[in-house]
């Protein structure tokens, strides 16, 4: 066993932990094969000096204890059964700066200091938690960051590792005890309201490689500023917690923006611009699955810090449902798009239905209101699949240009495309006045026909409305009021003041009411989460003719063209795919030729009329990530 005499300090600390120049002569304690292929998985303890039991690969003494490493493949650490723990957790920014460098700099003093002390406080606070696994991975320690061979197979595992993993410690470098006290409060308070964002603005949350880390995981548990290991909250990084207080304050809200501007969600902060739960994307879900499809996955990780762009596909290889082990290219391009395609080969329909580059004027980038947040809600929201496609036969994709075709369901063509709101006014009511005239102009006067409309430009569930409806003795009321505007073609919405005007429409089909565990009216979620869904402002009311019985209906679209390449695109169902904030069997595509140009989430079938018909489709025009950075 090789064994270390002197403390090691400063640039020979960096060296002896970071270099390996006898990469050939390390073994693997379990079969004693050297680290050719398969990735090395260097776990530690930190003892007192002096003799130390047998069984570890090498001992590093330092001021603050011996450090013994347990150096394995990943396959015998996953045979054998290994216990460990892995620390997933944000680099310290004069560590970072020195790794990058790989030689001597004036702050390496400093980066090896920073290193051994925090690596021995997180020991020391992993060890007094006691059901913890006495042996750690930490990438200080744990990483040979300076031998590239050993480095670069261990990051195409990472995923693994952390899947492994026994527990794994989140540690919060910039989030106290205190703070965490203050948001298990049970009363509502300035003071749990404030702690609510101090969490959602730690440093933690805004790296590539911490978002995967935490997806992948198994057991988690937090630590704190400290270096206090918190006991099992059995809530992965206070998600719950900071969605259940939140919710409850959006309560007190007659809309979520009124919340969202008193924390002063987006402005500048203590540690950037302020986050709240939503902001920091469907990071919760996204663990309980640990992989998702492509559009979640890639706009989970897409705004979140990383060195550079290999990083960002590394991280996005662990948790999308593909994965690979070969090298990859350097071409970000051509390798985003490659794992996009591939997940298409595995099933994964997301990548046609995510917003693409939108040719007319992208918003997507500094000056969109979502620009500070940590996942992209304008190219994903729908999250992540609940029920998988059935498509009829075959499948076909060709390689050469990234084309498919596949069988969906015929809706019809767009015949006509409006925007059924006043620009220049933001009022939930008057808009859904223009809405609702605009349903019954293509729908027409049946009430039954006009509250199935309800649900392709609202997001209603028709069942629900027509029960509250009948309950309520309002449905004849109702059907007078359509029939009764309906003959009055020069209404351009439906009467704002008088007899049957917006706010008892509304009130009658249970669009303006909060309903048992929401936070929102259904037409206050249409003003927000649901307008970004649609890429509002790029979202319009088409009237769609079946060719079956050449009825129009109508339906909300989100649209990635204008208007003029939007008319006449023909709609196509992706028979029984749901995503969490879609309706099941109202997935549908908007295709121009082989372009697939919008997509809609409420497109439930409006009539008997079916027909098949097999669609050819190319890769669409993806947006790519665009911000990678180191802070």
């Amino acid at each position: 066993m090789a064994s270390v005499q002197d403390i090691l300090e400063g640039e020979q600390l960096l060296e002896r932990l970071w270099r390996e120049p006898g990469r050939a002569d390390l073994r693997c304690l379990v079969c004693q094969e050297p680290f050719t292929d398969d990735a090395l998985i260097r776990t530690f303890r930190v003892e007192p000096p002096g003799n130390h039991d047998a069984g570890y690969s090498t001992v590093v003494p330092t001021h603050k204890g011996d450090i013994l490493f347990f150096d394995r493949h990943m396959s015998c650490v996953v045979e054998h059964q290994v216990k460990f723990s892995a620390v997933s957790h944000v680099w310290d920014p004069n560590i970072s700066q020195v790794q990058q460098q790989r030689q001597t700099v004036p702050q390496t003093p400093v980066a090896a200091s920073n290193v051994l002390n925090i690596s021995a406080k997180i020991y020391s606070g992993i060890e007094e938690a006691k059901d913890t696994a006495s042996e750690v991975w930490l990438d200080y320690l744990s990483v040979p960051q300076w031998s590239d061979t050993l480095k670069n197979n261990i990051i195409r595992i990472m995923h693994k590792l952390f899947t492994t993993a026994e527990k794994t410690i989140l540690y919060f470098a910039d989030v106290d005890s205190d703070v965490v006290k203050q948001l298990y409060k049970k009363e509502r308070s300035p003071e749990r309201l404030n702690a609510v964002i101090s969490v959602c603005n730690s440093q933690y949350f805004k790296r590539v490689w911490t978002a995967m880390e935490f997806i992948r995981s198994g057991c988690v548990r937090m630590m704190t500023s400290d270096c206090t290991c918190l006991s099992d909250l059995g809530d992965p990084a206070f998600f719950n917690r900071l969605y259940h207080v939140w919710n409850e304050e959006v309560r007190h809200y007659a809309q979520v923006q009124h919340l969202e501007g008193r924390v002063k969600m987006g402005k500048q902060g203590k540690n950037g611009k302020n986050q709240v739960p939503w902001s920091l994307g469907t990071l919760r879900e996204a663990k309980a699955l640990k992989r998702v499809n492509f559009a979640m996955g890639s706009t989970l990780l897409c705004k979140r810090g990383c060195r550079d762009q290999m990083d960002y596909l590394h991280a996005l290889r662990g948790i999308v449902p593909v994965s690979s082990a070969t090298p990859m290219s350097s071409d970000f391009k051509t390798e985003f798009y490659q794992v996009a395609w591939e997940c298409l080969k595995a099933g994964d329909l997301s990548p046609l239905l995510m917003t693409p580059f939108m040719e007319m004027g992208d918003p997507r980038g500094p000056g969109h209101w979502s620009e500070f947040a940590f996942t992209d809600v304008f190219t994903w929201s729908l999250a992540e699949e609940k029920h998988a496609p059935v498509l009829e036969g075959e499948t076909r994709f060709n390689d050469i240009g990234q084309i498919l075709s596949l069988n969906l369901q015929e809706i019809g063509v767009v015949s006509v495309v409006r925007q059924p709101r006043d620009l220049t006014k933001f009022d939930l009511l008057l808009s859904f006045s223009f809405a609702a005239m605009t349903a019954l102009e293509f729908d027409g006067p049946d009430v039954k026909d006009f509250v199935a409309a309800m649900e392709r430009t609202h997001g209603a569930m028709p069942t629900i409305v027509m029960k509250n409806l009948e309950a309520r003795k309002e449905v004849q009321r109702l059907q007078k009021a359509l029939t009764r505007n309906f003959n009055k073609p020069a209404l351009s919405r439906w009467p704002i003041q008088g007899e049957d005007d917006v706010k008892w429409l509304a009130d009658a089909l249970s669009l303006s009411q909060v309903h048992p565990g929401g936070t929102q009216s259904t037409l206050a979620k249409n003003s927000s989460e649901y307008g970004t869904m649609h890429c509002a402002p790029y979202d319009y009311t088409v009237g769609i003719t079946c060719m079956g019985c050449h009825r129009i209906f109508a339906h909300r679209v989100a649209s990635f063209v204008l208007p003029t390449e939007l008319r006449f695109a023909k709609a196509y169902r992706i028979p029984e795919l749901q995503y969490r904030f879609s309706h099941k069997n109202g997935l549908a595509l908007l295709v121009q030729r082989d372009r697939v140009v919008g997509r809609m989430i409420w497109a439930t079938p409006a009539c008997a009329c079916t027909r098949t018909e097999t669609v050819t489709l190319r890769m669409p025009k993806l947006f790519l990530p665009k911000s990678f950075y180191d802070k």
